[in-house]
């Protein structure tokens, strides 16, 4: 939460907004806090408080009473199934919520200042068929400006805009911002009217001194800051939005994965565009020898030109290829975003339990209780999860694993450390790590 806090803290700070909406972020940032603090806490409870219990003797007495480790510990078994529930409910039901309304008050607050997030060497979607870019900026001068111009619907980013300095004036009270730009340049496609499908486009470059730019932000004049904004993130879904949101794209991408296939088809294939068949046709049932014959058919010199053809389509294509590429690992990274956030809903519950046999065993077995050494080793151990979990996360990001898998594998090494904890202790086995020759004593 502090690292938010740190990140926004030169926009947040001195810009007019109520401190209350700041509080209210606030509150909203740290239920994204629990998923961690909840563990941890658990944990940590466990080695001190049954540190404390060993090292006052308390064990002893109870022993001398006939109750053993499992069953002193059986009432917070009952307390661990409630945590765990009420985890489980935190994570699919009230964190959603909150980072739902966060995200939407950080939009809205963001809107209200035309300055705020854009963040040098972050591209800036705020400006409705505008992206903007810059590389520093000092409250509202800005240098290494890039702004990329998509307004017109269905032609993507046919203008770019690109200047070393500008300088930020809003117009009409907020209503209006300009941005004026010094010795720029703009690129920009020229398109022709006709439908046919075009691989070549001209454009025109032109340089400018001095070139002004206005936008309208009446659209961010609104006073509800609770507006919304939109909802189609991962972290904002609960289990039922997740499992539909995961089949769409899932579908999505497997379309798109078709749709590319025959274009790739259309583009290349030496068969007449009504010859071809459907998108639905599985690509190895296209003939491949028809090419070869058609080739071996024409003069040499129509040869030559086909093959002159072939080597242009060709290497204009690459750079689509490489898109493709990119846009395809963004689909499936997106899904397993999705993927990873469904089974952490369920991973916290579980880590919360499997801490505990942990923590609770291991304060036994030191006799240590308190702030001293099991809180080092409560944090040691915390630290290992928690390095453990944004590793094998990375790598179900990247595809190396399953989602299940990278979001599981971390209770799974952790189980077998609980156990073999959780049956020491009832053994009375002690350990003192401080000490060189530590030893093990069992009591019969």
């Amino acid at each position: 939460m502090m690292q938010m806090v740190w990140k926004y803290i030169e926009d947040l700070s001195g810009r007019g907004i109520d401190p209350w909406y700041l509080l209210q972020l606030l509150f909203f940032w740290s239920a994204s806090v629990l998923p961690m603090a909840v563990p941890i806490a658990v944990l940590f409870a466990g080695i001190m408080v049954f540190g404390e219990l060993a090292e006052n003797n308390e064990f002893a007495a109870l022993r001398s009473g006939g109750v053993g480790f499992f069953r002193m510990t059986r009432p917070l078994w009952y307390f661990l199934a409630v945590l765990g529930i009420g985890m489980f409910y935190v994570s699919n039901n009230l964190i959603p919520v909150a980072n739902f309304k966060g995200e939407n008050l950080l939009i809205n607050i963001a809107q209200k200042k035309p300055t705020f997030n854009l963040q040098p060497g972050y591209f800036y979607h705020g400006l409705e068929g505008y992206t903007v870019k810059i590389g520093q900026k000092s409250d509202n001068e800005v240098w290494d400006v890039m702004i990329y111009d998509h307004s017109l619907r269905g032609q993507g980013n046919y203008r770019l805009i690109t200047s070393p300095y500008g300088r930020l004036i809003p117009l009409a009270g907020g209503r209006w911002l300009e941005i004026e730009l010094q010795e720029g340049s703009i690129y920009e496609e020229v398109f022709n009217n006709t439908r046919q499908e075009r691989t070549r486009r001209p454009y025109v470059r032109a340089h400018f001194d001095t070139a002004r730019f206005r936008f309208n932000m009446s659209t961010f004049e609104t006073g509800n800051l609770y507006e919304v904004q939109r909802a189609n993130q991962f972290n904002m879904l609960n289990l039922t939005q997740l499992k539909v949101s995961l089949d769409s794209l899932n579908s999505a991408y497997s379309d798109r994965t078709k749709e590319f296939q025959h274009q790739l088809i259309v583009r290349f294939s030496v068969l007449e565009p009504d010859s071809l068949r459907s998108l639905e046709t599985p690509l190895a049932t296209y003939p491949h020898a028809t090419g070869r014959a058609f080739f071996e058919s024409k003069s040499a010199l129509d040869q030559n030109r086909i093959l002159q053809n072939a080597i242009f389509t060709a290497e204009n294509q690459l750079e689509r290829l490489e898109q493709m590429k990119m846009e395809m690992a963004y689909r499936r990274e997106l899904a397993a975003r999705h993927s990873l956030e469904w089974h952490r809903k369920f991973s916290i519950s579980v880590a919360c339990v499997l801490l505990f046999f942990i923590g609770a065993p291991l304060g036994a077995m030191i006799r240590k209780g308190g702030f001293g050494l099991p809180f080092v080793l409560s944090v040691l151990l915390f630290l290992i999860y928690y390095v453990l979990t944004i590793v094998f996360e990375k790598m179900g990001r990247s595809d190396v694993l399953t989602p299940g898998q990278a979001i599981w594998l971390p209770n799974i090494i952790l189980l077998p450390l609980s156990v073999f904890l959780t049956f020491a202790a009832a053994r009375d086995l002690t350990w003192n790590p401080l000490r060189k020759n530590a030893h093990s004593t069992s009591v019969q």
